[in-house]
């Protein structure tokens, strides 16, 4: 979490099962969350970003967590109880919040590693344009491929089938009506590593399940991903 920038209070935020992480970025260094704000994070997962948001936005503020998973929902109900946050979360799918989220109801929307397996992403990103505030904004970490089309003939992973383009993303967003649209790909770099010192901490067996290589991977072991994927955050607002 320190190689995407994560600060070390956010990290000691994140609390003791961080080694579960499966983010692909650092949203927070975009959403800028200020206190008193309302987050939704989606694809919340196990409530790791949504507990750093909490920090952030203080006692008066709130976080909405969504994800399609019923045991990570479990997960982060059970974190927000045994930590006191102002966070709540629920199931929800990405693509169709209408009986989850109101209409312009909150300021920032983050996101970090779910975008990228949203079947429809122009359905996404237009109900997280519903959802924002007038003026509110989005920083959604994701991962995309670098061109329209990956290489045909090769057994590509399905996650990376439902990956978008880079360079549809701007237009994309354009097009459903955010502004001042940014796609950082400043740190794109496909590797990521799990420091050493948590890893000896953490509880293998669970640790297991989530990090794990499979043999359907390996042929792909030859492949340089940079030049294939790409990880970047999407940064946009909805006018006033």
């Amino acid at each position: 979490m320190h190689s995407l920038g994560y600060t070390e209070k956010e990290f000691q935020a994140a609390g003791p099962d961080v080694y579960n992480f499966q983010g692909v970025g650092n949203p927070h260094l975009h959403a800028k969350i200020q206190k008193g704000e309302t987050v939704l994070d989606v694809g919340s997962g196990l409530g790791i970003d949504s507990t750093i948001a909490c920090s952030a936005v203080g006692p008066e503020g709130l976080v909405v967590g969504i994800d399609i998973s019923d045991n990570e929902v479990r997960h982060a109900l059970k974190r927000a109880r045994e930590q006191n946050l102002n966070a709540h979360f629920m199931v929800a799918d990405m693509e169709n919040m209408s009986k989850n989220i109101p209409s312009n109801s909150i300021d920032v929307i983050i996101s970090n590693g779910a975008f990228c397996l949203a079947p429809n992403k122009e359905k996404a990103f237009k109900e997280l344009y519903r959802v924002l505030k007038p003026g509110g904004r989005i920083s959604i970490c994701t991962t995309t491929t670098q061109e329209d089309n990956l290489e045909s003939g090769i057994s590509w992973p399905l996650c990376m089938k439902m990956f978008i383009s880079k360079i549809k993303l701007k237009p994309l967003c354009e097009k459903l009506g955010f502004v001042d649209v940014v796609i950082d790909d400043s740190n794109s770099v496909m590797s990521m590593e799990i420091p050493e010192e948590v890893l000896q901490e953490s509880n293998p067996a669970i640790r297991s399940k989530v990090h794990v290589g499979g043999a359907s991977f390996n042929h792909l072991d030859d492949y340089d991903m940079d030049s294939i994927c790409a990880r970047v955050c999407v940064v946009a607002r909805k006018p006033h």
